[in-house]
């Protein structure tokens, strides 16, 4: 199975050291006090990692969208 790109918007700015911490997912920008983390998640395991560690850290989710090719 291929995995999916996802562009995962957060409220907020995420510092440095949180992006560097999401191996494989990049902030395409920031915009609007929103973050634009775009990764790529080869199952759903993956993104649920993501979106788990996002809860711990008390990061407010805004949305999750598939990028399409």
């Amino acid at each position: 199975m291929a995995g999916e790109t996802y562009e995962v918007v957060t409220k907020g700015k995420l510092s440095p050291a949180l992006v560097n911490a999401l191996d494989g997912y990049f902030v395409a920008r920031f915009d609007r006090g929103f973050s634009h983390l775009v990764g790529e998640c080869p199952d759903q395991e993956r993104l649920h990692g993501l979106l788990r560690l996002l809860r711990d850290m008390n990061i407010e989710l805004v949305s999750i969208n598939t990028v399409l090719r």
